[in-house]
């Protein structure tokens, strides 16, 4: 049986240090088991403020390292390998002006 993804119901801090593609950033996600939507909230950088809820998809690749996708109402797509493990995210990002970007982080659920 497929474990539930650990980030339900709890909120996931992820930091993508000062030296990004993006600058600056950091974002709070919180993931919600009721109506499967994650609320993310910008909370360092250039996007500063930045808050959305969107649908989400996490689907485990091995024990504490998921999948988590989604896509934001400016169509800018998210693809986060999450590896609760160790505490490090990997990012890629479609912008909605069609750039293609990778960001590597931390993530800490809280």
């Amino acid at each position: 049986m497929p474990s539930a993804y650990p980030g339900l119901d709890r909120t996931a801090i992820i930091d993508f240090g000062d030296d990004g593609p993006f600058g600056p950033f950091a974002a709070e996600l919180s993931f919600d088991s009721a109506d499967h939507t994650v609320t993310f909230v910008v909370t360092r950088g250039s996007m500063l403020g930045k808050t959305e809820t969107l649908p989400f998809s996490a689907d485990e690749i091995t024990d504490g390292i998921w999948l988590a996708t989604w896509q934001e109402a400016d169509l800018l797509t998210v693809v986060q390998v999450q590896d609760f493990n160790s505490g490090r995210v990997m990012s890629a990002v479609t912008t909605a002006d069609q750039q293609f970007v990778q960001l590597n982080g931390s993530i800490t659920l809280v």
